[in-house]
């Protein structure tokens, strides 16, 4: 079980990134725009910004919160909350009022799941209750066992939340317990209405939402909490936090290096340039500068569009360039390339994000989503190249090969 501390004051609003939080107050279902103090005792949570939790008379109460953030832009509107309420099944349920007027009544464990994000998989995953998945977003699985169910009609598919909203007709036949959605678009909203009417709780996640990376991994804590697996999620938080620091100290012993993450986006003469935020931690950590990074802001996005010229000014002395993500388009402008430092010493990497062999899938955005010392791994090994020992799990050396120079994906 996690620690506890008495507490008696809502905590101060926590900002977040790139998210819509779709708590019952966005969907009109009562909860306030601000709930007030919330009395227990405090569950430990750490590094995560966007929810927090505390035990009262033997049940749960989480409080999540946050902004919109558009996709390489600002965020948009008020915060907005959500109170989910987690009570053992055989419990009798408190009074949805006072504080609790709203909320969302949850039963726990919960058996039946519905997800529609691969993170939400690798999450159930890695606490060992894969096997209450019944719906899942579509065809995207990492794993092969539920891409293979999903294919066959087992599990139903419901629609990925950074797509669509989900499938009403197919979540209902699912019976879940609780589904678990990640919500992209404000427009979304109104499906969420009619789900909470069928009478199926919903969790909002916004794990893309965290200003650091190891807020990400905490997400798994309120996977424990809803699956009644809250040791094995506080044992998998804390493994991935002590790795992260074996390669903090590994990467501080190395000289100072410097970093410029930027994707060539098609069709333009445009960069998306990692600047900010998580991402923004992971270089930092690998003992880095980040080129063209900026003071970290949980009202932008991780990234911003400059151009190629912006690039040629102050992009050209990194010592090492992320140039690409597993889909982004291959820049191989030659004349270009060669003003930069890290194309003359081949330090130019991209991510092939480890894609499944026969899927259109990719372990970085899975697994790799909560398991940040599996990708800071990497980018101290490209920073520090008296580190390169192993193999690489998602970045590999871009080699601009004609097979696929110009293609989309890879």
């Amino acid at each position: 079980m996690w620690p506890t501390v008495a507490v008696g004051a809502r905590a101060p609003c926590r900002p977040a990134v790139f998210v819509l939080l779709l708590g019952l107050a966005a969907c009109g279902s009562g909860v306030s725009d601000d709930p007030g103090a919330l009395e227990g005792a405090a569950l430990e949570t750490p590094w995560t910004k966007t929810f927090r939790a505390v035990e009262r008379d033997g049940y749960r109460i989480v409080d999540i919160e946050a902004s919109v953030v558009t996709w390489g832009g600002t965020a948009g509107g008020p915060p907005q909350r959500a109170r989910l309420v987690l009570v053992p099944r055989g419990q009798q349920p408190p009074p949805l009022t006072g504080d609790l007027a709203g909320a969302t009544l949850i039963e726990t464990p919960v058996q039946r799941i519905a997800v529609n994000d691969q993170a939400h998989e690798a999450m159930l995953r890695a606490l060992g209750v894969k096997d209450r998945i019944v719906a899942v977003g579509g065809h995207n699985s990492y794993d092969d066992d539920l891409r293979q169910k999903v294919r066959s009609g087992e599990l139903q598919r419901i629609e990925y939340g950074w797509h669509k909203p989900p499938t009403l007709d197919a979540l209902v036949a699912a019976r879940p317990d609780v589904l678990i959605a990640h919500m992209a678009d404000l427009t979304h909203t109104q499906h969420l209405e009619r789900v909470e009417a069928l009478g199926i709780p919903f969790v909002p996640t916004f794990i893309d939402a965290e200003p650091h990376y190891l807020g990400r991994t905490a997400w798994v804590l309120l996977m424990g909490l809803l699956t009644g697996k809250e040791a094995e999620a506080e044992a998998f938080v804390a493994q991935v936090a002590r790795e992260v620091d074996r390669l903090k100290e590994i990467a501080a012993e190395q000289p100072r290096r410097s970093v410029l993450w930027a994707w060539y986006r098609s069709g333009g003469n445009r960069w998306a340039v990692t600047q900010r935020n998580a991402e923004a931690a992971l270089i930092r950590d690998a003992n880095a500068e980040l080129v063209l990074g900026a003071e970290d802001d949980p009202e932008l996005d991780t990234f911003s569009e400059l151009s190629t010229e912006r690039l040629l000014r102050d992009g050209t002395g990194a010592d090492c360039w992320m140039i690409r993500d597993p889909v982004s388009s291959v820049f191989d402008d030659r004349a270009v390339l060669q003003r930069f430092k890290a194309y003359q010493d081949e330090c130019v990497f991209w991510t092939p994000g480890k894609r499944h062999p026969t899927a259109d899938s990719w372990e970085l955005w899975e697994m790799g989503t909560i398991r940040p010392d599996w990708q800071l791994a990497d980018i101290v090994k490209m920073v520090h190249p008296e580190l390169r020992d192993g193999e690489w799990r998602y970045l590999a050396p871009e080699t601009w090969k004609a097979d696929y120079a110009g293609a989309g994906t890879h």
